[in-house]
Formats: C-alpha cells, structure tokens, sequence
C-alpha cells in the first residue's frame, strides 16, 4: 500500500505511566476517561494530543483498555528497598522496521528523526552505554523483491538475499548489485527472523564496527551508519510479523554465544523496543502474523528481560484509525494512502508501563520520540539491574 506523507497536523497518543508494576494478583488497572484536571501541571506541560494513562493529557482524554497497576503500598521513590542501587548505566535499542511495500516513507521519516532522538537520549539519560540495533519484519526471503538484469549486471532488493536468486538462474548475470556472482556470499543469520541487519536495501554494507550487526554508542558517525541499517527498503515480505521478529531477536538463540546477535540484550540494561509498521500483526489467515495473543507477546519480552516489566520501554508508530483524532484514516485502504488499524499491537504497547503510541500517518516522527525520551529516562532513574 502506497501512502503519501500529506497529513499536516501532528497527533500522538500515548499510554504511559510513570512507575508500575505488575501486582501480586496479575490485576491491571484501567485508563480514565475524559479530559485532565485544570490545575493538572502534568497536563498543561503535555503537548496537545499526549496522552497518560491516568486521563491527563495535553488534548482530550482516552480510554485505552486495560493497564499495568502499583501494587498497594508500593511506594517507588522510597530510598532502600534492600534491591540495591536503581538507575541505569545502559540501553539497548531494538527498532523493528516494517520492510512491506508500502513503507519506504515511514522509513524516511524515522531516518529523519533520530538524529534529534538519539542528541535527546545523549542528553537527558545518565546512560552512556548503548546498543543499536535494526531489523525488519520478515526473515529475508527475497520471493517479493525486486531485480533488474541484463544478462551481465543485476541490479535487486532485498540484499544481500535477493543474489542468491539472480545469481542462481538461468537469467543470472555476473555481478549482483555491483558485486561478482563468484564472490557473492550470503550469511545464514540474513535468512532469520530478529536477526541484525548489516546491509541497506541494495546491498551496501553499513560498516556497523567490529563486524557486529548492532552499533555500540562508540559507533563512528553512528547518525549515517543507523540511516543504513534502518534503510531496509520496500522490498519484503507482505506478512509481516513485527512480534515474531522482535521476540526472535530478544530471544537466547540469536542472543547466546555464536548467535547472529551474540552479546546484543544485556540483563543490566533497560530494552527499548520501537515498533514502526503500517499493518496490524494479525493471524486472522492461517500461517501469516506472529503467532499468540498480546498477551503472550507481552509474557515473552517480561521473560526476556528476567521477569522485570519496568525493564522495557515500548515505543509503537503503527495505524491508528480506530482512535478518536487518529492521522490515519478511519476506513483503512490498502490501495490508498493510510495505515491498517492496529489494536493488537496497541494492547501489546499499553501493556507496558513504559508504552508510549504514535501515529505512524505523521509527516514528522520526531515530536513523538523526544516526548519519548522523558519515558525512558524515568524507566532508566527506576531501573534496577538484575544481580
């Protein structure tokens, strides 16, 4: 679906809540409705078309279903809690990157953004240990890409994946994307779910240091090496699966000794995971979408992370036509411009008390992750590292 980035108002809706944790009964708390307080300071500091979980906001309240709740007495800001030390020192940044054919706006956008971001988080965190890393929605399988050959140069996306194909057939040229078919080379981990990309689009490596598929805060011009691995393209699979890939990528396989992204998520380091796609993560047809209910999603990152909820901060860009004020439109199209509403991935977000939700419609990412870096720092001031 092919989308144009026209919409001329900026809108944000976020969940989010200070400090929480899941309480001994599993109970959640819900969202009030209606609008803040007038004498509200947390309200009237709001942009207008933020939202917090308790109903204060800089626009009109939402109710967004169920949410984490403070266990009775909990009291966060007490000095010791015999837990040890709180605050963190490190954060590590997974963005799942919807790479469908209609999305090659989307990424600009947040290619454009995370400059400011990035400048923010530096900052306003005392962190100063993080891990970058980018991977896309699919498992790289070139069956939806695209190549251009002319029985010598082949010119093809998604890559590197997409030589294997015009090297191999009996229209294959000599060179793939500028590289000799002889010396084309594919790793088995560009072939996997959550695994860290190391390429753009079309095959340019993005010199990410030490031969890692994730960036260290120490990366050399970290703002173009993440502008390369965040250019994923257009080019993938129509079925994405933006959980599956995320949780493939947190998970002990890719994240253990010889695995793709050996060494990337670190039990003392806070998770910030981004979602940016323009599709719901359904399974309303037999064998597309990540498979389970949010809730399991929402199990799988927590388990991940050692059982602490707090230790993750989700950020989500997805459709938003099911919200009052929503950038995309109501009656999604995949013929125009827009984006699919996406209630599950919503839930899956305000699951966390750290959720925040954007509208990927914007023309303008950048408001959205710099009202996300307050969030962030109070999950990295709350943090306690696990040992």
């Amino acid at each position: 679906m092919a989308r144009s980035m026209s919409h001329r108002v900026h809108l944000w809706f976020a969940w989010t809540l200070v400090v929480a944790c899941t309480d001994n009964d599993g109970q959640r708390g819900e969202l009030t409705d209606g609008g803040p307080p007038l004498d509200s300071p947390t309200a009237a500091s709001l942009p207008p078309g933020i939202f917090l979980s308790d109903g204060e906001a800089g626009g009109t309240g939402v109710g967004a279903g169920d949410k984490l709740d403070l266990p009775a007495g909990d009291d966060s800001s007490s000095g010791d809690d015999g837990l040890g030390p709180r605050g963190c020192d490190k954060v590590d940044f997974l963005f799942v990157i919807d790479n469908s054919n209609s999305m090659a706006d989307e990424q600009s956008s947040l290619i454009a953004s995370f400059p400011g971001f990035i400048a923010a988080i530096e900052d306003t965190l005392e962190a100063d240990d993080y891990h970058i890393m980018a991977i896309s929605t699919d498992d790289g399988d070139p069956a939806n890409g695209d190549q251009d050959c002319d029985f010598q140069e082949c010119i093809c996306a998604p890559a590197p994946t997409c030589c294997q194909d015009v090297c191999d057939t009996i229209f294959k040229g000599t060179t793939c994307n500028g590289t000799p078919c002889d010396q084309v080379s594919i790793d088995a981990c560009e072939l996997q779910y959550g695994s860290g990309r190391q390429f753009d689009q079309y095959g340019k490596r993005c010199s990410i240091a030490d031969g890692r598929r994730y960036m260290l805060q120490s990366q050399p011009d970290i703002v173009s090496t993440f502008a390369c691995t965040a250019g994923i393209g257009a080019f993938g699979s129509g079925d994405e699966r933006p959980i599956q890939a995320a949780l493939a990528a947190l998970g002990s396989v890719q994240n253990g000794p010889g695995g793709c992204n050996e060494g990337f998520l670190r039990d003392d380091a806070i998770l910030v995971l981004v979602l940016i796609t323009d599709e719901e993560d359904d399974n309303v047809d037999v064998g597309e979408g990540s498979p389970g209910e949010p809730a399991a999603w929402y199990e799988a990152v927590v388990a991940a992370k050692h059982g602490v909820p707090d230790a993750t901060v989700v950020l989500g860009l997805v459709g938003d036509g099911n919200l009052p004020g929503s950038l995309c439109p109501p009656v999604w199209d995949p013929d125009q411009d827009g984006a699919e509403p996406s209630p599950r991935l919503q839930e899956f977000v305000q699951m966390f008390s750290g959720g925040v939700i954007g509208s990927v419609c914007s023309t303008d990412y950048t408001p959205f992750f710099l009202e996300a870096v307050s969030v962030i720092d109070t999950a990295c001031d709350t943090f306690v590292p696990v040992g």
